[in-house]
Order: C-alpha cells, then structure tokens, then sequence
C-alpha cells in the first residue's frame, strides 16, 4: 500500500510517499538526489520502493523542504534544513519501526547530507549510498559546468547573451550560501559513528569510492560495496540527458533484491 502524506513542525511541512510492507521485515528512508537529479531519478526511486515494499520492506521517501511538493521555495533548500528535514523524516518513520531503527539511503550529492546527519547524531546507523557523490566541491564543479553548458550551448538560446545568474543554478533559485556550505562537505575524512554499516553501490567504483572505503573501515565502519552492471550506468553528466529520467532497470532490481536479503 502507498499512502502519500504531509508531515514536519508547522511552517516546514513536508511531503512524502509510504511504501507501506503489510508486515513489514525492514524500513529504508530515502533520500532523493539534489536539484535537477531529484526530477530524474524519480522513477527510479518509485519502482525501487515499490519493490522493497512488496518484498517486506517498508519505504519512505520524501521531498527536502523547498524542493517537490514539500512546502517552501528552491532557494529555501539548505544544508541545516536537509538535516533538520531528515530528523522529521526518521521521526515520522520511527512508528512501528524495530529497535534495530531504519536503513538510511541516498543517491548522487544526497549522500553528503545524510552523512553529516548521520555523524552529527554520534550513533551507529545502517547507510545504502547509490553512486554517491562523496565530494561536495565536485558535486557543486558538474553542476556548474551543466549549467554553462545549458545555457550557451544547448540550444536553448537561440538569440545568446544568456548569463549565469549568481542565485540560480539548472532552472532553480538557489540560497546564496547553500553551495558553498555544500562544497565544504568531504564525505572522504567524513568520521561516522563505528558500528555503522555502510553499503555502496556503483558502476565503475572510481578513486573517490575506494578512498570513501578504505577511510570507514579504518573507523570502524563496516562498508560492502556492490558492483552495478556497467552498462546500465547513468551518464549524469549527459549534456543530452539534462531533462530524461534515469532510470537503469537492472540496477533497480539488483539493489532492491540486495536490500530485501539484508534485513536486520
């Protein structure tokens, strides 16, 4: 069953979608992807958690406050509302969910949030990261290079003279802060709580993931990392793709039968 639903503290309404398991073994709260990458891989995450729910395990997914059908403008998104929108979130899931708590998952620059929420709570968690984007000033670097391409290559501007706004990035209004706070987040020296649990899946497992591995395991944190079918791998950086949903059906269908076999 899915039920949409408003939840939050007055004035910061949120919207989400329960993919309720009728029982439930597990519960996933996920995280959608920033900007223009939360549009595409809407999708994606819908078949996912559909997935997972008729596999027993329940998900919430939601919208960051100023983003989606949640309440507020784009350029009311910042980094200590995500963590104070993911706080709602796992409260909001915390009804009926196991001692053993909720499996934290985030796709693309998602991840640099819920790991600075996941540090800031000082407690072991259980984390699904999906193609992460573990450095925030290389996050912030393809998205202004999208942007450039967007607006003076694409087309889009026939008659020219299209200029880069400082307070808005890839078609939204953006907080003047948000990007620089956002580029000042590496996920690579990143300590999280030991005990925490770590599963990463990816496509190509670059330099950044390997690093990202070898940190946690360091501090105690247990990391697996699952190898996505290559040719299912999303171009995020498609100049082409900027407006196409992603949605890569085999990585769907392996990540949502790796997350049902992992219940706790």
């Amino acid at each position: 069953m899915t039920l949409p639903l408003f939840f939050g503290r007055p004035g910061r309404r949120l919207y989400g979608m329960h993919h309720r398991a009728q029982p439930a073994r597990d519960h996933v709260l996920m995280c959608a992807p920033l900007l223009h990458e939360g549009t595409r891989c809407h999708r994606a995450l819908w078949a996912l958690a559909e997935t997972l729910a008729r596999a027993g395990v329940s998900t919430l997914r939601f919208d960051w406050y100023g983003s989606g059908d949640s309440a507020g403008e784009s350029d009311e998104l910042t980094l200590q509302g995500m963590l104070d929108d993911l706080a709602a979130a796992r409260s909001e899931l915390s009804t009926g969910t196991p001692a053993a708590g909720c499996r934290f998952f985030a796709v693309r620059g998602a991840a640099l949030p819920l790991l600075a929420y996941v540090r800031s709570q000082g407690v072991p968690a259980r984390i699904v990261l999906w193609d992460p984007v573990l450095v925030g000033d290389e996050l912030v670097a393809e998205w202004r290079q999208q942007h450039a391409w967007q607006l003076t290559a694409a087309g889009r501007f026939t008659r020219g003279g299209a200029v880069a706004e400082p307070d808005e990035l890839l078609g939204f209004d953006i907080d003047g802060q948000l990007l620089g706070r956002l580029a000042r987040l590496d996920a690579l020296h990143m300590e999280l709580p030991a005990g925490s649990e770590v599963l990463l899946a990816t496509w190509d497992f670059p330099p950044s993931h390997r690093q990202f591995v070898e940190s946690q395991q360091q501090m105690g944190v247990k990391v697996e990392v699952v190898t996505l079918d290559p040719g299912d791998r999303v171009d995020w950086q498609d100049r082409h793709a900027f407006e196409l949903q992603a949605f890569p059906r085999r990585s769907v269908s392996r990540l949502a039968g790796r997350l049902a076999g992992a219940v706790a």
